[in-house]
């Protein structure tokens, strides 16, 4: 009897020990994320390890036009890693490098009810391979003053495309350099014009129905340029034209469609003293006979399923995006993933520049990409053809053909 217990006793000793988690080991988590989101992150790691100090988590960040050749080099070595929108995450996990993560939330019992929704939209297969901690929302900034001048009353509620166009072309005036814009443009090669297809959920140009939207949503763009209501696409394609906040402080532009996170950046660059617009916000338009909706995309954090600590890491991850980071990302003008009646009572109470914050949520929002691992190709070759279209070098039936063919070969027929 003595030896049995003694063997039980030694069982039960080296279970405890192999059931030490990482609460009590001292691990290091290799983290990657783009430089945007460097300072928010390094809010979150100190709030974090102050809990847990056994943790040390190595924030790496690269500038956001290298972040995604550099991530495809190093995600071997990281713990974890963030992506920008669901068409990364069905990437990284049609490579195999992202770990599945229902056990872990069914095991830590994790509240996931104020991001279900997200988890819903990206899942894969039925499993969900990523935490969302912001997402985002489009919005119309129109410089007050302009309006003023021109007699035309703000844009409020519910109002169309074609509503916009007309406005955009009684808020033009003047000649030269004095001239005033109704409408701010961007540069050919990024994709803001496919927006206003946007909000026809069109939003994957591997079908043929949805490509066709995005050709309609992009000559609606080059129309505002060839009125005399926007500039000319070939005038913004220097690196000038993407800085369209810089741009809108300018004071020369009535209004612009962007997302949320302008709102940080003008009010920003105002305090700072880098120009004045009064400016506010109204709900993105639609068109004539469809419903009021707008994009909006969210940003995930993946567990590598390289990860010697994927514990630690996810209980790092299932943080940043709870409720409590949520306060976090509200008191830096974020609009975090987890929603719920306090998060949205908050980011709302208190702000006065925008006027109108609540049209940032008060919003339908659907997601702006697919979760479908062929989307960039396919996106970066309509990139390619429409900024053709747009600076005058080939017609739209041109260039929807070519989406089309090189959809096909280089896509479809090649993944």
């Amino acid at each position: 009897m003595k030896k049995v217990l003694a063997l039980v006793l030694c069982i039960s000793m080296l279970a405890s020990l192999a059931a030490v988690s990482f609460a009590e080991e001292a691990v290091t988590l290799n983290f990657q994320m783009w430089s945007d989101e460097q300072e928010l992150f390094d809010k979150l790691i100190e709030l974090y390890t102050a809990k847990h100090p056994n943790v040390t988590i190595n924030l790496t960040c690269t500038p956001s036009n290298d972040y995604a050749t550099k991530l495809q080099a190093v995600v071997g070595d990281a713990d974890l890693f963030g992506i920008s929108s669901p068409p990364g995450l069905a990437e990284y996990v049609n490579k195999g490098a992202v770990l599945a993560l229902d056990d872990l939330i069914a095991q830590k019992g994790t509240d996931v009810s104020g991001v279900q929704g997200t988890l819903d939209s990206t899942a894969i297969d039925g499993k969900v391979y990523g935490l969302p901690y912001k997402t985002s929302s489009w919005v119309v900034y129109y410089n007050k003053d302009i309006f003023d001048a021109a007699g035309v009353a703000y844009p409020s509620g519910d109002w169309t495309w074609e509503e916009y166009f007309e406005i955009a072309g009684k808020l033009t005036s003047g000649e030269g350099a004095n001239k005033i814009y109704g409408s701010l443009n961007f540069q050919p090669t990024s994709m803001w014009w496919r927006v206003p297809g946007n909000t026809s959920k069109a939003t994957n140009p591997i079908n043929d129905d949805e490509l066709h939207a995005w050709m309609k949503s992009a000559e609606y763009c080059k129309s505002l340029s060839d009125a005399g209501y926007q500039p000319l696409y070939e005038d913004m394609a220097s690196d000038a034209g993407a800085d369209y906040s810089g741009n809108f402080l300018q004071g020369k532009y009535g209004m612009f469609y962007t997302g949320d996170w302008a709102i940080e950046m003008l009010n920003t660059a105002i305090r700072n003293g880098d120009g004045f617009v009064n400016y506010d916000i109204a709900p993105l338009p639609h068109w004539d006979g469809e419903e009021a909706v707008t994009p909006g995309a969210p940003a995930l954090l993946m567990v590598t399923s390289t990860s010697k600590h994927a514990e630690a890491a996810y209980d790092f991850i299932a943080f940043c995006t709870g409720a409590e980071a949520a306060e976090t990302l509200l008191s830096m003008d974020y609009f975090p993933a987890w929603q719920d009646e306090n998060t949205i009572a908050t980011y709302c109470e208190g702000k006065t520049a925008p006027e109108h914050i609540e049209f940032i949520v008060n919003q339908t929002i659907i997601s702006q990409v697919p979760c479908d691992a062929l989307y960039n190709p396919a996106a970066n070759v309509v990139k390619e053809e429409v900024s053709l279209y747009l600076l005058d070098e080939q017609d739209i039936e041109t260039t929807e053909e070519n989406c089309k063919a090189r959809i096909l070969d280089e896509v479809v027929n090649a993944y």
